[in-house]
């Protein structure tokens, strides 16, 4: 059975007026990743797999925000107010050739759900969505729903997602979240896809339970995005201290964002998970990180953060890395800070031009 490790915020508060600086010191930095991950407790019960990874892939919280790359980039950009996937994400680029817009709503047992809109970005389907009612929700409330999804006729098995959700009103969770679609490797997912996404519970904090039907379909084509997706072949790998080899394998980098993909070559009978990240800076010097978002015994996904150092500048033409590990601890343990991982590879350089 696959191990998929992604992260999946709700319910932060985080008071984000002490983080105003161009730079984050580590201090800094691990101060705003113990709040993150005390935000992340309670929804732990809904990640598939044994560790959930604090990955900073954790968006829709951090408003009126501004720091970092030059100061080129404010997380007070994000607007949770819209329903655009771009704002919500803090993403700077433009994605209206690439999503899908459904803004459409269906209402049972009191309870709404609004589809906004969708992106497929390779095996990834991001979906936008309001989910509201009369009831009104306690300041760390916010309402999650039970969901099962078809490609093409075909019931899509969820092995992870990850992204974040945020109450914007007393009645009122907006979330965007991207579902995993490794399951179905062999479907050709190229062309028009006929979508059902169909919501058969709703709750508050994963309690409270609301049965219904709350059901969409649509069409939807991630062919553009695919296309318009720079790819760099990398083949640079290391090893951790459990024996493990890490190979990062490609670059990506689209209207969405870039990520890293690698693969995992298992050298090792010791039982436990590790949490990698890559960081370093650009050839401009802003800083650079990329977080672990998913992986599973053989293979693992890192993604650019941009929360904590801003939207990649457009005008970087290198990306000077270095690895880090460490072990996460086990059930209920206290998750590892900032400054414990460990240096676990050489510098090297991605060309992104």
């Amino acid at each position: 059975m696959k191990n998929n490790r992604y992260s999946l915020l709700n319910e932060a508060n985080i008071d984000l007026d002490e983080y105003k600086k161009e730079d984050f010191n580590d201090i800094e930095k691990e101060s705003l990743k113990k709040n993150i991950r005390k935000s992340i407790k309670k929804s732990r019960k809904q990640n598939v797999g044994r560790k959930v990874i604090a990955a900073a892939a954790i968006i829709a919280v951090l408003v009126g925000m501004s720091f970092g790359n030059a100061g080129v980039y404010a997380l007070s950009k994000v607007n949770l107010l819209s329903e655009s996937i771009s704002s919500f994400l803090g993403i700077e680029r433009n994605l209206e050739d690439y999503n899908t817009v459904i803004n459409k709503s269906v209402t049972d047992n009191g309870v709404t759900v609004k589809l906004n809109e969708v992106v497929l970005d390779d095996n990834e389907l991001l979906i936008s969505t309001d989910i509201s009612s009369d009831r009104i929700l306690k300041d760390n409330d916010t309402w999650n729903g039970v969901m099962t999804l078809y490609i093409n006729n075909k019931k899509v098995k969820l092995t992870g997602a990850g992204g974040g959700m945020e109450k914007i009103d007393n009645n009122t969770t907006q979330a965007v979240i991207g579902y995993d679609l490794d399951s179905i490797k062999d479907m050709d997912l190229s062309g028009d896809l006929n979508i059902k996404i169909v919501y058969s519970k709703m709750m508050v904090n994963y309690t409270d339970d609301i049965n219904g039907t709350w059901k969409f379909e649509f069409k939807t084509n991630g062919d553009r995005l695919k296309i318009d997706t720079k790819t760099v072949n990398l083949g640079y790998g290391f090893n951790i201290e459990n024996g493990d080899k890490y190979i990062l394998e490609k670059y990506t980098d689209n209207a969405l964002g870039q990520k890293i993909y690698g693969r995992i070559i298992n050298n090792s009978t010791e039982r436990g998970t590790y949490a990698i990240l890559l960081k370093g800076y650009d050839d401009l010097g802003n800083k650079v990180i990329f977080d672990l978002t998913k992986g599973t015994k053989d293979e693992f996904l890192l993604k650019y953060e941009n929360v904590l150092v801003g939207n990649m500048s457009e005008k970087a033409s290198k990306l000077i890395l270095t690895p880090y590990a460490v072990k996460m601890p086990e059930e209920g343990g206290e998750e590892p800070k900032f400054d414990e991982y460990k240096k676990v590879g050489d510098e090297f350089t991605i060309n992104i031009k």
